[in-house]
């Protein structure tokens, strides 16, 4: 089985050259890496020149912008019945394209796999997830599947697309990772999650300033965007408790002076998200 990752890119040399340098190492060789260079140098240029002889990279300058649209982009030019998206700061172990290689090979009804994210202190990166092993459905979704811990198989290479108003750089700064698995299990698509597979990624840290207000503020907005998408637009009303929570927890939060600068601009992204997004009409 043919395995396509698609990495798009902006910013970084040195995170790239170490996932990069994960990759000459999987047990499993069978792979491309597409890379999607959204920086407006050539910054990139000598890591790809360092690897180009030991990996498989499709190497794609962009000419926009934004998360979403550039693993589009990728998927145009992936030729995988497996496909993967890294971020540019992840690692992989080197068994990690094996194991899911063959978590598809044994499953032939699941289309889906997901695994966990921590950092290397062992410190979940993004938020808590599971440690254990579970179906991945459209309640546990938030705590099961993000971005770069996420594997699909498709045979027939019609490969679903993302949300590209969700996502970096885009309307609304986040979601379209946890929006995607939720199209496909609202399709009747099946997944995996393994809570002892791991793929390494930063902690995040919360440090106050300005940047931070604002980028807290459109992840908020795509989290918001994605909860409408479930609730309103596949009509999965239960799904409606997850953005209550959250907003509850900011209010929370404001009131008892807990990181207030975070939960204040969380809560109004979230609440314009929910709120401001709307299914653009078919042509």
């Amino acid at each position: 089985m043919f395995v396509s990752l698609i990495m798009p890119t902006i910013g970084r040399a040195e995170d790239v050259d170490i996932l990069m340098s994960g990759l000459v190492v999987q047990t499993y060789a069978d792979f491309e890496l597409i890379v999607l260079d959204q920086n407006d140098d050539d910054r990139l240029l000598p890591i790809i020149e360092k690897y180009k002889d030991r990996l498989n990279i499709k190497y794609i300058k962009s000419d926009k912008k934004g998360l979403s649209y550039n693993r589009n982009l990728g998927l145009d030019n992936a030729v995988g019945e497996i496909i993967g998206f890294p971020d540019d700061d992840c690692e992989y172990n080197a068994d990690t394209v094996e194991k899911v290689v063959n978590f598809f090979k044994e499953n032939e009804d699941c289309k889906i796999y997901s695994c966990r994210s921590m950092d290397r202190n062992m410190v979940d990166s993004f938020l808590k997830m599971y440690d254990d092993e579970r179906e991945i459905t459209r309640d546990n979704v938030l705590f099961t599947a993000i971005s770069i811990t996420m594997f699909f198989r498709f045979e027939d290479k019609s490969y679903h697309r993302f949300d590209e108003r969700l996502g970096a750089g885009a309307e609304f700064g986040s979601g379209e990772d946890v929006d995607y698995v939720l199209e496909l299990l609202s399709r009747g698509y099946k997944g995996r999650y393994f809570g002892g597979d791991i793929i390494y990624h930063p902690e995040k840290k919360h440090v106050k300033s300005k940047a931070k207000a604002v980028r807290d503020f459109n992840y908020g907005r795509g989290f918001g965007a994605m909860c409408k998408k479930e609730v309103i637009y596949r009509r999965h009303y239960k799904f409606i408790t997850h953005i209550s929570y959250r907003v509850i927890r900011n209010i929370g939060g404001i009131v008892l002076n807990k990181n207030r600068d975070y939960h204040t601009a969380s809560m109004k992204g979230r609440i314009q998200g929910f709120f401001g997004y709307k299914e653009l009409k078919k042509k």
